[in-house]
Formats: C-alpha cells, structure tokens, sequence
C-alpha cells in the first residue's frame, strides 16, 4: 500500500542525528521535492497562523473540506430540525487528512439560519452507529456502514452524558442536568427506561468492560457524589457521597479490563475502589509523585518534552501556558484511560502529562508540556506507541503527541476544538468546535500521515547525520559505497531544487525561514560538501595546547555543550592557527554551537563558510581589531547618520566599541534566540557583507536611545545587552542601506566574492599576518619555556617555604604543648588538694557516723536479748505444760496397769486357792506357774522407774528450774518449780509403793 505525505500537516524533530534508514532514502529527487513543499507550505502556515515560529514543533491545520465537497454536499452534512424524520444519505471526504465527515445542526427560523450546537456523541462497541445530540434536546443516528443518517422522534432536555451498554447492541444510556438517567434503544426509537437517580447534574457516566462480573452495573457521577446503578432497574446499589470531604470530587470512572474504580479530587489524588468490596484501596499522590522523580531524576526522569511556540524560551517557561490559574478547579485538567496498554493520563495545569500504570499504580512515563496545556485528552490505539489526542488551551488547537519520542506532535486543528471523543476501538474520533460543529476523524488516516510524516523528515535528515552507523558497520562494503552514492544524489537533488533565488523569493516575502527546516536551508544556501573523512582527520589531531589554555576561561554549565565549543574551535585551529591564538572565536561560534550542538560536522563546515567569506577580513591585523573592516561600517554610518557619529566622537566612542563589539559575538549579545535566527536567515543567504549593514542599522535603529546616554561607560555596556528593537526593521534597513550604498563606500569593492567548500578539502584560510603568527609562536614558545623555569624555580621555593612553615610550626607546637602541660599540671594538682581535703572531711564524718552505729547496734542488742529472753520464757512454760500433761497421762496409764495386775493377781490367787482345795495332782506350785509374769511386772517396774529418773534427771528441766530460781521478776517460776518437786515426790511414792 502507497503511502501518501500530506502537504498540510507537520511533525517536528528537534535533532538531525537520527540513524540513516536505507529503506527511506530510495527516491531523493522525490524527497527533495516534498521538501521544498513543505517549505513553502510550512512558511505560509507560520506567516498566517503564527508570526512566532517554533523552536521544535510547527503545525497546520488539516482543512475540514475537501477539494470535492462543493460537488458532493453529502459529506459535509448540514442537519435540518424542521425537515421530516427519514433516513438521509452522506459520504465519506475522499481525502487523506484524516477528517472524513463534518456535521452542522441548523434550525431554520424564517428567513433566518441558527447554528446551534453539537454537545455529546457516543460510538457503538463496533463503532458501526454514532448517537449525537444537540444543544436543543434533539438525537440524530448516524450508520458509518451504510453511511446514512437519521433524527430520532424523541428529544431530552439538557443532555449532559452519555454511554453505549456493550452488553446490548442498539441502547445507550443518556443523563441529563436533572440527574435523569434515560435508556434509549435505537431499534424502537424510544425511551424504554427512565428514572431520577440523583439531584443535582449527570457530569459522567462509565460502565465496566464487558468480561468483568458485574457486566449490568454502570458507575454515573453527579456533582460530589459517585453512584453504582443497577441498569435493570435503573435504582442506585451504592451511593458514595464526598460532601464532608475538604476536596471535591472532579472524575471518576471504571478502569478498562478491571474490576477497580478510578476518583480524582481536586487536590490532585487519585483514589482507587474496589466495585466489590465498596472500599478505597488506594490513595495516589500524582503531583507529589511527579515531584519527587524529578528531584531525584531530573531531566532524566522525563520521557518526551514538547514545544508549540518558536520564541518559546527557559527564561519565559511560565508565561506561555495558555490557562488562567484562577479558573481551575485544582492540578489535575483533564484524564482519559488506555483502553488496552493499562494506562491513566492525567493532564496538570502546569503543563505535565502523568501516565499511571493500572497494574502497579506508579507513574509509567511524564512528558512536559513547556508552553501550551491540554484540557481535553484521549488515547489513540497503536501497536508499540503511546499516542495522545488533546485539545490544547487558548486558540485550541487539537494536537497529537507520541509519548514514547521526544519532540513529535502533529497539528491536526489549529483553533476553535472544545471536546474529544473517541470510539472504544479507537477508529474514529469527534472533535467539538465551539462554532457548533462536528468533526469526524480517521485515527488510521492520522496515524498514517505521523508514520509518512517521520519517514519523509528521516529522510531529509539522514543527510545532515554526523555520526552514520549504516556506514560505519555493515555485511558490505558494496552497500556501503551504495548508500554514500544514493546520499551523495539526494545532496545534489536537494542543492538544485533548493536554489538561492527560490529561498531569497521566499525570504523577501517572509522575513525568515521556518525552524524546522533552517538547516536544511542554511546548508543549501552555504553549499556544504559535507567532508566527513577530512573533518575526522582533523578531531583525530585533538585539542591544541592554546585552545587547551584558552579554554579554561570559558565558563559554560553545560558540559557537553562546553565540549562541543571547544571541538569545533580544536578542527579551527588545526585548520588555520591563527584561530587558536583569537580570543573573540569563542563567543562567536557559541550560538552556531548550540544552535546545531547534535551536528558537528555542519557546525564545523558552516563556521568555516562563514570565516572564508562573511569573516575575511577581520584576522588581517590580528590580534588588534580589523580596523579596515571597521572603517568601511564607520563610512556608511557616516554617510547616513552624521548625527550619531559627531555624538560617538564627543564620547571618545571608536568603531571598535559600537560596531566591533556586537560583530565579535555574531550578533548573539543584542538579539534574543528568535531574532538572531532571523537576523542569520538573511545574513546567510545575502552576500558576505551584509553583517556590515546589519552593523550600521542596528547602531540607526538605536540611535534615539544611545544619543540619550549620559556617558561613554553607559554606552559601552548598551552594546553588551538586549534593547527593545524590531529586527525586521533592522533587516528591512540594512537592505535599504545595502541598495543605496555609494560605490565608493560600498564593502563589496574590498571583500571577496561568495566562495563555497570544494570537496574533499577544506582550502587554508590565508587572509591573517602569518610572519607575525610565526614570530609570536616563537615568541610564545619562549615564553612558555621561561613560564616553565619560572615555575619550577616557584615549586622549589615553595617547597622551601612549605618546610621553614613545617619547621617553625613544629617550634611553635612543641612550645604551646609544653605551655599547655605545664597549665594542665597546675590544673591538676590544685584539683587533687582540693579532692584529698574533701576526702578528710569525708573521713571525719565517717568516724562520726560509725560512733553513732554502734551505740545504735549496743541498744538493739540489749532489747534483742530482752526479746529473746521473753521468747525463752515463754517456750519453757509451754514445754512444762506439754510435760505436765505427759506426766499425768503416765499415771494415769501407771495405775490402771497397776489396777489390771492386781486383780489378775487376786484372780490367780482365788484360781489357785480353789485349785488347792480341789486338791488337784499334778498341779505345779503358784511361784512357777506365774513366775514369767511376775518377772515382766518387775521389769516393767524397772523401766518405768528409769524413765522417770531421766525425766527428773534431765538438763531442760534443770535449767528451767534454775532459771526460774534466778528470776525475781518472774514469780510463777517458783510455782513451776515447786509443782516439780510435786511430781518427782510422787513418781518416787509410787515406786516405793510398787
């Protein structure tokens, strides 16, 4: 399939490094011609749409009609109220832009035709049918398969959402500002389901995707309140209010493929739901997040960066975001959900795109908006791409970014967009305008004309790449030679149809050449040959020792752009060596070094084209000022301004202050980045004196202001710095000077005529003294030579110095430490008489205490003892009273025994009484017969007496005895005594007894 470049769209790349693709660079005479195509077209755009060109991004609109349409009204649809309902006819545009359909609603009122407005749309899930509403209430069928369209017989008022239920074909459900929900079937054309579910506007409504559980649920959010309906019935399941809340709810809405709830607040947080569990999940930061990457990250935490302006600048960042802080209700602007790659967009007030990944709830990607916002967004579908559909702030203009490449963005609508919409599988996209118009879409046709847009800038710029990987690695040395042969043809195609007097057409007409392809310009116009071996030869020579030298005094925050100066003024040097030894080169190959700091080889190659010729006189009496070259600006000044050189003589004011001074800087110090592009569009493409002119009527244009300065420092530093002044003016005077310049005056007589770079060499600059050169290398090398004994005879007394400062510091060190110790020892010993006095003081105390203590312990032993002594004494009555008791048990149990013997001794007594007279043989006597039991008495008897001996006898019952004679405090111990005696007075009856 052919792939088609439209003329009217554009896509801007901010680098000319981009790796050569072969496949792109087939046909150069055709790429050519686009280019210059695109040229006039781009140029013709800025003029009228911008007068400030982009630095980065310039766009066209893509027309709404087509060549064909005043032929074929069917594709531009004017939609009648009056006209009765039946189906209407209409066509697609037969164009490549991408706008294949606009809709108009106009109601006829007389003689008179009212436009009113399209304000929802809504595709199917197959994106066959589109529902769109107008402001006054009516509902219009669109078929995009059979392409006609008809008028509902119903009508709502106010609509204010609307959404397709995928689950049913043909019916949409439709809010309203009474916070009505409506269910319309487009096959019975009516209303079949109605109901209030909340009180105040439908702002959204969102159903979940089709493969989740709760397929008949859909999610309508009115003012601050978030509500789950129930869509057979049409009755709210959860209502979720966020009145109490410091913040308000702003939007919310299913996530695709997801059971989860999205809710932003206002103050910038994302909330995430479950619609199962009704409970918040999640709280996200996103301002806060985006802050804290970017602290950590800085710029690399930055995925694309894009630009709508050309005077877009740092210093002036803030002052082109197209929004008003007080009309916003909080950071976050506007979202839209990837319906396939698992992504959130949020759009900030202060210009940052935040891509959220759905699957971990952490910021994907963040592309900064420099100079313009989005208030309305949308995803676009594409394999492999992040693409972006926005409408942007004040004029509105609908723009497309690619996320994932920095720098592209493609116009599609210059003004008046006011809303998206985009069909679910992302074939078609509505743009509103605020004329009340609707815009249909092609998002392939858009996605094609980014795709030919890329290939054909690619193309252009693979010729302007330094450093060419096709050519440095490959399979072939054929295929090499092959593609240097096809770009070496594209160089040629592109020399021969961008010529100077088609560009010098177009500059006369517009001032300036457009951003995107100034170098493409420039390069044409200076005929670059583009000697890439030769320029490699040289950085193989390195950074001279001058330049090395020099360099250290430039003072640049940017290090690669630092090391890009100082390259490009390295291959100067070893091209001609009066170049290392300027000390005004810097600052005049600065803005040409950061202008193109991705190309070196065109940086070098320009900056050489402009020493051969722009430059060719001011090294002719280096190293003072090219007086010559400064008397030829000080002739046509005074030629035209006598005034404002008498004024300059009464100052002591010289050419070399107010010509030379902003000469030496390439203009750089007095012109801003937008005007000193312009300012070199025209120096470049005029002869090589032109900067003479420019010189002279930048000093006219200013001379009101200058003749006004009061003194000759004050005049200096006015050339040193930015004044209000017009550079078209500047232009426009040096033109007018250059064409009425006296012959005898005029520079052209003295400078060399236009002399391009032959290729395959670069030719020697000779145009310097090269005998003053030489004696001053000389003279620097003997300077060099005594700069070095200078400094070895300095490193010697150095060192000398350094070892008198080490011996009189050690002197010093040792006296301070012996000052010291000797200080510390005082210290020390009055601290140790004051401790040995505080210790006898401590000792005296202590023997007072001590004294004390025992006192103390002699009166605690005497009433220990007492205590003691009445625990005793108690102890021993309680053991007299136990014995006691043992004592009369015993006699009592004595003379029961006593009792029992004695009347078994009466009993035998009688026995053997009555045995005798029975005169029984054979009876033994009585002393026999009871002699074992007379002996068990006796020693019963015995035992018992030695019992009680031991028991009088024993030393407790002494020594209680004795202590009881002892006590006269006491006088029951006597009684206990004499109770004793008692008992051993009887123990002792009642043995003799027995």
């Amino acid at each position: 399939m052919e792939k088609t470049t439209p003329n009217n769209s554009d896509i801007a790349i901010n680098t000319l490094n981009h790796q050569n693709n072969v496949e792109s660079i087939g046909a150069p005479a055709q790429a050519a011609q686009e280019a210059v195509d695109k040229i006039r077209d781009a140029i013709v755009e800025e003029s009228i749409g911008d007068a400030d060109l982009s630095a980065k991004a310039a766009g066209a609109a893509f027309k709404n009609i087509s060549d064909d349409e005043e032929g074929n009204p069917q594709d531009f649809i004017e939609v009648h109220a009056a006209e009765p309902v039946r189906k209407y006819a209409f066509r697609f545009k037969k164009c490549d832009k991408g706008n294949i359909l606009t809709v108009h609603h106009t109601v006829h009122t007389g003689d008179s035709y009212n436009r009113l407005c399209m304000v929802l749309c809504c595709f199917n899930k197959h994106s066959t049918n589109m529902v769109a509403i107008t402001s006054n209430a009516l509902i219009f069928v669109f078929d995009l398969v059979n392409k006609l369209y008809w008028r509902l017989p119903i009508s709502i008022n106010r609509p204010t959402a609307i959404a397709h239920w995928a689950q049913r074909e043909n019916q949409y459900i439709i809010g309203n500002a009474y916070g009505e929900l409506f269910l319309l079937d487009l096959e019975r054309s009516e209303f079949i389901l109605q109901n209030t579910v909340a009180e105040f506007k439908i702002i959204a409504i969102s159903l979940p995707d089709r493969l989740t559980k709760h397929k008949e649920l859909a999610l309508v959010q009115s003012r601050n309140e978030v509500l789950i309906v129930d869509l057979a019935t049409f009755l709210p399941k959860h209502r979720m209010e966020f009145d109490k809340e410091e913040i308000s709810l702003k939007f919310a809405c299913y996530l695709p493929q997801s059971h989860k709830l999205f809710m932003c607040f206002t103050n910038g947080s994302v909330h995430i739901w479950s619609s199962r569990t009704m409970k918040r999940n999640r709280v996200l930061h996103s301002i806060e997040m985006r802050d804290r990457r970017l602290k950590m990250q800085g710029a690399a935490g930055l995925t694309a960066e894009f630009v709508l302006r050309q005077d877009y600048n740092v210093v002036s960042e803030f002052g082109y975001l197209d929004c008003l802080l007080v009309h916003i209700d909080g950071m976050i602007l506007a979202y839209c959900c990837h319906p396939d790659n698992g992504l959130v967009c949020l759009s900030t007030a202060d210009g940052f795109l935040l891509l959220i990944n759905t699957c971990t709830f952490e910021l994907a990607y963040i592309c900064r908006l420099k100079d313009f916002i989005l208030r309305e967004c949308v995803f676009l579908k594409q394999q492999n791409e992040v693409l972006i559909c926005g409408v942007t702030g004040d004029p509105g203009q609908v723009v497309i970014l690619n996320c994932l490449k920095k720098d592209i963005i493609l116009r599609i609508q210059l003004e008046k967009a006011r809303i998206l919409n985009i069909s679910k599988d992302s074939r078609f996209l509505t743009v509103f305008n605020e004329t009340g118009e609707m815009n249909l879409w092609s998002t392939s046709q858009i996605c094609s004309s980014l795709k030919s847009q890329e290939e054909c800038m690619r193309s252009l710029q693979a010729v302007f790449q330094q450093n060419k990987s096709v050519l440095l690695v490959g399979p072939s040395l054929y295929r090499k030679r092959t593609i240097m042969a096809e770009e070496e043809c594209l160089h040629e195609d592109v020399r021969k149809l961008l010529n100077r007097d088609r560009l010098l057409g177009i500059l006369r007409e517009f001032h300036w050449f457009p951003q995107k392809y100034r170098v493409i310009i420039w390069c044409a116009l200076l005929q670059l040959p583009y000697n890439r071996s030769e320029y490699f030869q040289l950085l193989k020579m390195g950074t001279p020792t001058m330049v090395k030298q020099r360099a250290k005094q430039i003072q640049i925050r940017d290090g690669t752009l630092r090391n890009a100066l100082i390259r490009a003024w390295s291959c100067l040097a070893h091209w001609c060596p009066v170049f290392a030894h300027s000390k005004f080169l810097p600052n005049l190959l600065f803005p040409f070094v950061k202008l193109l700091q991705r190309n070196a080889l065109v940086t070098f190659e320009i900056c050489v084209t402009l020493l051969m010729n722009h430059f060719q006189l001011w090294f002719e009496l280096h190293p003072l000022e090219p007086n010559n070259y400064l008397g030829l600006c000080e002739n046509i000044l005074q030629s035209e301004c006598a005034e404002l050189c008498t004024f300059y003589a009464g100052m002591h004011v010289r050419p070399e202050h107010y010509v030379w001074s902003i000469l030496s800087t390439g203009f750089s110090e007095v012109f801003n980045e937008a005007d000193w592009l312009c300012l070199w569009d025209n120096i470049i493409a005029w002869p090589s004196y032109f900067p003479i002119f420019i010189a002279v009527a930048y000093n006219i244009e200013q001379s009101k202001a200058i003749m006004h300065l009061p003194d000759k420092p004050t005049i200096l530093a006015f050339f040193h710095e930015q004044n209000p002044v017009d550079v078209s003016k500047v232009i426009s005077k040096a033109f007018n000077l250059m064409q009425k310049c006296p012959q005898t005056l005029h520079p052209g007589r003295y400078m060399k005529e236009f002399q391009c770079i032959p290729k395959k060499v670069y030719p020697k600059f000779l145009n310097y003294p090269r005998e003053w050169l030489a004696k001053h290398e000389e003279d620097l090398s003997a300077v060099q030579k005594e700069k070095q004994y200078i400094d070895a005879k300095i490193r010697q007394l150095e060192l000398e110095e350094m070892k008198l400062k080490e011996h009189l510091e050690n002197g010093l060190r040792e006296e301070e430490h012996a000052r010291q110790v000797e200080k510390m020892e005082k210290l020390y010993r009055s601290t140790l008489n004051r401790e040995e006095e505080r210790l006898a003081c401590h000792r005296q105390l202590l023997n007072v205490y001590q004294k004390e203590l025992r006192n103390r312990k002699a009166e605690v032993a005497v009433l220990v003892e007492e205590s003691e002594q009445r625990q005793r004494a108690l102890q021993m009555e309680k053991d007299l009273e136990l014995l006691m008791q043992s004592i009369e048990c015993e006699r009592t149990r004595n003379d029961t025994d006593l009792r029992m013997v004695e009347e078994e001794i009466r009993n035998e007594e009688l026995e053997l009484l009555l045995h005798n007279r029975m005169n029984v043989p054979g009876t033994c006597s009585l002393r026999n017969k009871y002699y074992e039991r007379f002996k068990r008495l006796h020693n019963e008897r015995r035992s018992i007496r030695e019992q009680i001996n031991e028991i009088s006898n024993s030393p407790k019952i002494s020594k209680i005895a004795l202590n009881a004679q002892n006590s006269n405090k006491k006088p029951h111990l006597d009684t206990i005594e004499e109770r004793i005696e008692e008992l051993q007075r009887e123990f002792n009856d009642i043995l003799n007894s027995k």
